[in-house]
């Protein structure tokens, strides 16, 4: 396949071309109509299809190619981008210092306060997004500490709605806490029109 270079209509911006040009470019390199790969000299019907079958799939694996290089690529996310487990565990752990730290404050719902003021005060601290730990540290902190804190209605056969309650306390409070703290940073580091 040849440098097809000079077929491109150069655009006033780089990578700005009509979405009609797109098309047509990529129903032009799939077709393979100007791509034709010499298959050699072959004996019998086995090397006959065998030899087609390559120069196939080197036809379609140049165009793909070429395709690629052609067309922009999209960012892929990867399994570590969207959930950090130091983070979580760090997160896990400050919450929990907020949640203790928030009972021996306020004797009613202080765990919850506590729980929300840490969130808010990473809220503030933090550029990078990370509502996803903030969430799975909060549940498992509210979960983990309404289990304990009510050991005998879990014993007694209410475990599953201890559980449920201060895991959904938990990350409300951290969402929210966290949602509050970002947006006053966003406001706080914009600039004022």
């Amino acid at each position: 396949m040849g440098d097809r270079s000079d077929e491109f209509v150069e655009a006033d911006e780089p990578g700005e071309r009509s979405t009609d040009e797109l098309l047509e470019e990529t129903e032009r390199l799939l077709s393979g109509s100007d791509a034709e790969i010499d298959a050699g000299p072959s004996s019998g019907a086995d090397a006959s299809s065998a030899s087609s079958t390559d120069a196939d799939t080197e036809s379609t694996s140049a165009e793909d190619a070429s395709l690629r290089s052609r067309l922009p690529s999209l960012p892929r996310p990867s399994l570590g981008a969207g959930f950090s487990p130091k983070g979580f565990l760090a997160l896990v752990g400050a919450l929990g210092v907020g949640f203790f730290a928030g009972e021996l404050v306020i004797p009613i719902a202080g765990q919850i306060v506590g729980m929300l003021a840490v969130a808010f005060a990473i809220g503030i601290a933090t550029s990078k997004r990370r509502y996803l730990e903030v969430g799975a540290a909060g549940a498992a902190v509210g979960g983990i500490a309404a289990v304990v804190s009510n050991a005998v209605l879990a014993v007694a056969g209410s475990g599953r709605a201890v559980l449920a309650v201060g895991v959904t306390a938990g990350l409300v409070a951290c969402l929210v806490g966290y949602y509050l703290g970002r947006d006053l940073r966003n406001g706080l580091f914009q600039e004022i029109e």
